[in-house]
């Protein structure tokens, strides 16, 4: 009896290290090929919403959550100053080409004038003169503020960069990234709009010189009594300056209008609304944002660890997981590979050089683009999510999840 029990015991032991070994070649057979982590999160474009004029909030059409489709209108600001101002521009726009079309059908001139109206003549052209120095200095005021601001813009767009880079691998909050994208905004709205100041300065000196050309004009034909034709081509030529100005200025306050009503910039959903009507808002200043929920604005960031990336690279399948919806798998497939470790753009990048090193694996992030196609009928996609995504590496088919 006790050998029998002892050869059952063996028997049970080489049967149990069979069905084993078998569950294990099973299991990698199932999974080999397949790289995975849960270290993986929705990733995609916030689009920060800002103003481009200055006036009061007349109304804010939208809510917190609430879904927007592209071109669709979000606020309006009091459009009336704006009005004003392109009603002003086109009169004057009018004048100038009425006075254009005068001198272009001939307007008799006197060929010979008297002193006094030399003098006269000589004293207006002193006190253009003096406009046009002016108008000079404001010149080079306008051009050293566009430089600043575009140091100013450059600083901004290198802050931007790193803090991106800083949010990917975590070590600064969304809202940090967030104010970077406010500063890089609003220091790009002032510089477009140092950048259009400086174009008006330099129009209206233009137009300021051409209408000193025309004054020394008079006063030499006067002198000389030259023939009024010669004045007659010069008086043209500076009013089609002006009427050239008098377009830019209607153009501008056209623009100016249209910016009084803000539309969204792609299918999404607001977020972070700071407004309310009857607030007074400024060029750059943020207002909400809208975030689009739909692939290509959305993606996966994963962050693999190195010794898993031997056999990744771009194109391959990608099945997607997604923690708020247990059952559900995506399709994508692998867009890049980030060209260093989170690590290295961190705020603080390790130091190795000194001490004790204790080696730590790595984690390098990938982008993953998910399968239009295939998501239609899907749930939406927040921001921030959890996934986990697995890489199919033994899937040559470039992006198509294998059967």
């Amino acid at each position: 009896m006790y050998f029998s029990w002892r050869s059952y015991k063996w028997f049970a032991v080489v049967v149990g290290f069979v069905v084993i070994l078998t569950c294990g070649i099973v299991y990698y057979f199932l999974t080999r090929g397949e790289v995975s982590t849960d270290d993986a999160f929705v990733d995609g474009h916030i689009f920060i919403i800002t103003p481009r004029v200055s006036d009061y909030l007349t109304k804010v059409l939208v809510t917190d959550n609430q879904i927007v489709t592209k071109g669709q209108p979000l606020i309006t600001l009091d459009p009336t100053p704006y009005e004003v101002a392109l009603a002003q521009a086109k009169a004057s726009l009018a004048q100038s080409r009425f006075t254009l079309t005068s001198l272009e059908l001939g307007v008799p001139l006197q060929l010979t004038q008297t002193a006094e109206q030399v003098k006269g003549a000589k004293a207006e052209l002193e006190s253009l003169r003096k406009t046009l120095e002016q108008l000079l200095q404001d010149e080079v005021a306008a051009s050293q503020e566009v430089k600043r601001l575009e140091a100013q813009s450059k600083l901004a767009t290198v802050d931007l960069e790193r803090n991106t880079a800083l949010r990917k691998s975590g070590a600064i909050s969304q809202q940090a990234l967030d104010n970077a994208e406010t500063s890089y905004r609003s220091a790009l709205a002032q510089l477009q709009g140092a950048r259009a100041r400086l174009e008006s300065v330099k129009k209206q000196r233009a137009a300021q010189e051409a209408d000193i050309q025309l004054r020394e004009a008079n006063v030499a034909l006067a002198a000389t009594g030259k023939e009024q034709a010669e004045i007659k081509a010069r008086q043209t030529e500076a009013q089609k300056a002006k009427v050239k100005l008098a377009e830019a200025q209607v153009k501008r306050a056209e623009l100016d209008l249209s910016y009084t009503t803000i539309v969204s910039p792609t299918d999404g959903y607001v977020t972070q609304k700071k407004i309310e009507p009857g607030q007074y808002v400024s060029p750059g200043q943020q207002l909400f944002a809208v975030v689009p929920l739909n692939p290509p604005e959305v993606w996966i960031t994963a962050n693999y660890k190195e010794t898993q990336l031997t056999d990744v690279h771009p194109g391959q399948p990608v099945q997607i997981e997604v923690d708020t919806y247990p059952g559900i798998t995506i399709q994508g497939k692998v867009d890049s590979i980030m060209a260093g470790t989170g690590a290295v753009f961190s705020l603080f990048p390790p130091e190795n050089a000194t001490g004790n090193f204790v080696k730590v694996v790595q984690r390098i992030p990938v982008k993953i683009t998910i399968n239009k196609q295939a998501w239609d009928g899907l749930p939406t996609l927040r921001i921030g999510l959890s996934v986990i995504p697995t890489i199919l590496t033994l899937d040559n088919n470039h992006g198509q999840a294998r059967d």
